[in-house]
């Protein structure tokens, strides 16, 4: 489980790398020579923002959607965004009376991100308004695979036909009569396999709630959430019950969901966060012998109640996130992951509320 206290974090680094290419029509200009600073600083505008065109293309459909109340700002002042100054290639057409130039940009993911957390509602919440959140989010290793053996039936079948033929021969009045008997066996093998599925359970765990707090910790913070601390909740039953309902069933029961949302909606908490990661096995890097291993968020939702509103509805689901980790130790490397895929919910999820613009 992970129930996060308000600690504010710094978002690390991350940047975003990508070629981009600008063509100018010299029909617009007095000629190459004489033009030649213009023409190329406008070949190299073109080409960033061809870049920055293209890092938008990567963007989930609910980020783009963010993405247009702050598209203007960002390309009219698209240097304060990136480092776009490394000229890849350049070509003069003499034919077609075109200048292009290929440009390295480097994006600024995180000034990037808060810009559009900025024009968020959350962020824009009046102080009466802040969103309190609690995150219950577990990760689970595979603790057992019961495998029942496959379902045979066989079908054996033989048939058995006898041919006769009779030849007739007549002398001196009598009619003679011989024949041969051929016998033939005919068998037929078939039937069918029925394969049953794998039964696996798991060992839900919270032994690595910092690394989940410190993946998701450092987005919902920035994006104006107030993290309560679970201590203030009395949630360990409930808690118990979550583990074993997603190691057996891989779900959360009716009960314990309705007493979980009764608990926080007393407290006048309006998110919760509710998920699963699961851990897969341990690998090897060949390249440095490293272990890694590979994460992946089985399901995780947002759930949140307006106010004076009776139900609790989903506002945000994110499933099927991976993300590798490496490590000294297989422990490290599980810790790494996990703090890898949670940063990757959180953002997803906070994309979601500002595409919906939910506060």
């Amino acid at each position: 489980m992970a129930i996060l206290s308000i600690i504010f974090l710094t978002l690390s680094a991350q940047a975003f790398e990508e070629n981009g290419k600008g063509t100018v029509d010299l029909a617009n200009y007095t000629s190459f020579e004489e033009d030649k600073n213009q023409i190329t600083k406008d070949a190299k505008i073109l080409a960033c923002k061809n870049a920055l065109q293209k890092y938008v293309s990567t963007f989930t459909i609910d980020k783009k959607k963010n993405y247009e109340k702050i598209k203007s700002k960002v390309n009219d002042n698209y240097s304060q965004y990136m480092v776009c100054d490394s000229i890849i290639d350049e070509n003069l057409d003499i034919g077609e009376n075109k200048f292009t130039i290929v440009m390295k940009a480097t994006i600024d993911e995180n000034k990037i991100d808060q810009a559009l957390v900025e024009v968020s509602a959350i962020a824009n919440a009046t102080a009466d308004e802040v969103s309190d959140i609690v995150i219950l989010m577990f990760s689970a290793k595979t603790k057992s695979i019961k495998q029942k053996d496959d379902k045979v039936t066989n079908v054996d079948q033989t048939k058995k036909s006898v041919d006769i033929e009779q030849t007739e021969a007549s002398t001196e009045g009598e009619t003679q009569i011989s024949s041969e008997t051929t016998e033939t066996n005919v068998t037929t093998t078939g039937g069918n396999t029925v394969s049953s599925s794998e039964v696996i359970t798991y060992e839900v765990t919270d032994i690595y709630n910092e690394s989940i707090e410190a993946g998701m910790v450092e987005i919902l913070n920035t994006s104006g959430f107030e993290l309560i601390d679970g201590g203030d909740l009395d949630l360990e039953e409930q808690i118990e019950t979550m583990k074993v309902d997603y190691g057996e069933q891989g779900k959360l029961s009716k009960a314990v969901q309705k007493s979980i949302k009764q608990n926080i909606a007393s407290e006048e908490i309006s998110f919760y966060v509710q998920g699963i990661f699961k851990i897969g096995s341990q690998e090897v890097d060949s390249a440095t012998g490293m272990k890694m291993v590979n994460v992946s968020v089985v399901s995780a939702k947002m759930m949140h109640k307006r106010e004076g509103k009776k139900f609790w509805k989903t506002v945000a689901t994110v499933a099927g996130n991976q993300r590798k980790g490496k490590g000294t130790t297989y422990d490290e490397a599980i810790n790494n992951a996990i703090r890898l895929c949670a940063q990757s919910v959180a953002k997803q999820m906070v994309q979601k509320l500002n595409a919906k613009g939910i506060k």
